[in-house]
């Protein structure tokens, strides 16, 4: 209708051209184009058919008239209008849509910078957690409580020093249980104070003092007002101090001092951290100190049997003559008794195999025959009880590893043979004494006085014991006197017999 009225001069072009730009913005991209595409082919269709007069536009006259110029001109501005809208809504859009983007990247490096947060406490945490399992693995396998305390101190400096830690030491109660020693430390400052023995005492002058004292964990945020906080020229000055208590089985046994040069360096998962590597170190500690105790109770059990077989040895040699068996091939030379009594003593005082030779020449100088022995000693519980000899008059005797194994098998086994011997002695020894107990006390129990029970107590006594004469004495407690000695007259014996 436009173009018919006012032909291709007219405000159809200006609407065609509003056509794909409403488009666009309304249906998108595409719709816009295929709008576009419709106004040029209707352009292009009005201007052949105007010039070839298809169709005919009724063009005024006078285009100076005042009706044209507002046609053209209400036409101009309400599509003016139109794109200056369409235009408005778009940029708002636009800006809208950038706004969203802006705060979308925002939270994206705020999660980035969250989750990298997170990774890196992770990896704090799982380095931490392995710096315990790894000392929680040399409490369990190192029974030295000083291999132990450097052990921890090393790997806490190692885990926490990136975090402003530049000293770790590790105290432990003295016997007194009234001063802290220090046992470990790092740095050159920690070695130079465990050359002097730095120690503590259990106030309220020291952060470890009052850790130990209140069995809790105890901070310092400026140690310059510790007293009993050393300074060193040679390292940076602490800022903070923390010291947590090693418990083990209810018991504090020490405290743990991490030094900062700054300022809430650790956090409480890093606090939780080093509270548990204390309870770990703890515990190590006392299994080694048990470990320890137990190792002497041991030695203390086993030099005491050692000392119960020498004497249950003695007794058992004393009632019976030296047992010695001795045997010689047919034919074979004389043997040099002075020769073996010297292999035997060395096999006895050393405790070991001896395998020796002699050379044709002893001492003197004069010529001898060749002759070579195999001393085995007879060992029971580390003792010596007895020796065997093996004596021979080749000279070219070599006693092979296979000789001296078979030697100490059968020594080793004659030794729990003869034990088994002596404690089945024992065994019927201590049963027939027993055996005899039981008989006079049940002929006491059948006495009907007390001269008989005294009378069968006597015989019984004087029959086991092979005793020349047996008396019992019978009366009251001798009184004490006033200077506390006591009256020795002795009392008239009751029954005697001999």
């Amino acid at each position: 209708v436009i173009f018919a009225r006012g032909g291709l001069p007219g405000s159809g072009r200006v609407w065609l051209l509003l056509i794909p730009a409403l488009t666009s913005v309304l249906l998108g991209p595409r719709w816009g184009i295929a709008a576009g595409a419709i106004s040029g082919l209707t352009y292009v269709f009005f201007t052949v058919a105007i010039s070839q007069e298809w169709v005919a536009p009724q063009v005024q006259e006078d285009l100076t008239a005042l009706a044209p110029l507002l046609s053209e001109g209400g036409a101009f501005l309400l599509v003016a209008v139109i794109l200056t809208l369409i235009l408005w809504s778009f940029s708002r859009s636009w800006l809208q849509a950038l706004a969203g983007a802006d705060a979308a990247n925002r939270r994206l490096q705020a999660q980035a910078r969250e989750l990298e947060e997170t990774n890196e406490r992770l990896r704090r945490q799982t380095s931490q957690l392995q710096a315990t399992a790894e000392i929680a693995r040399a409490g369990s396998s190192t029974l030295d409580p000083d291999k132990l305390l450097e052990e921890a101190v090393r790997r806490i400096q190692m885990e926490f020093g990136p975090m402003g830690v530049h000293c770790v030491g590790l105290f432990l109660l003295d016997e007194t249980q009234r001063s802290a020693v220090l046992r470990a430390a790092s740095g050159e400052a920690g070695q130079s104070l465990l050359g002097i023995g730095y120690a503590v005492e259990l106030d309220e002058t020291s952060t470890v003092g009052r850790c130990i004292t209140y069995r809790q964990a105890c901070t310092a945020l400026d140690v310059e007002e510790e007293t009993a906080t050393p300074e060193t020229l040679t390292t940076p000055r602490a800022c903070s101090e923390i010291a947590l208590p090693l418990r083990s089985r209810g018991r504090i046994l020490g405290a743990l001092s991490v030094q900062s040069a700054q300022e809430a360096t650790l956090s409480e998962a890093d606090i939780a951290v080093l509270q548990a590597i204390a309870d770990q170190v703890a515990v190590a500690i006392d299994n080694a100190v048990l470990f320890s105790q137990t190792e002497a109770a041991l030695e203390e059990l086993q030099a005491v049997q050692r000392r119960y077989q020498a004497q249950a040895w003695h007794e058992f040699l004393s009632r019976k003559p030296a047992a010695q068996v001795n045997h010689t091939q047919p034919g074979a030379q004389p043997v040099d008794e002075a020769f073996l009594r010297e292999v035997r003593r060395a096999a006895r005082v050393h405790g070991r195999t001896v395998a020796t030779s002699r050379p044709p020449q002893d001492t003197d100088g004069r010529d001898t025959a060749p002759q070579a022995a195999l001393g085995v000693p007879l060992k029971l519980w580390g003792q010596v009880i007895g020796t065997v000899a093996l004596h021979a008059t080749d000279g070219q005797r070599r006693w092979t590893a296979e000789d001296i194994a078979l030697a100490e098998t059968v020594a080793e086994q004659a030794t729990l043979t003869v034990e088994n011997l002596r404690l089945m002695d024992e065994t019927q020894r201590r049963a027939a004494r027993e055996q005899l107990t039981r008989e006079i006390t049940d002929r006491m129990r059948r006495a009907t006085s007390v001269e008989d029970i005294v009378q069968t107590a006597v015989d019984g006594l004087f029959d086991a014991l092979e005793a020349s004469r047996t008396f019992v004495r019978l009366g009251p407690a001798p009184p004490a006197q006033e200077d506390g000695e006591v009256d020795r007259k002795p009392e008239i014996p009751t029954r005697i017999t001999s």
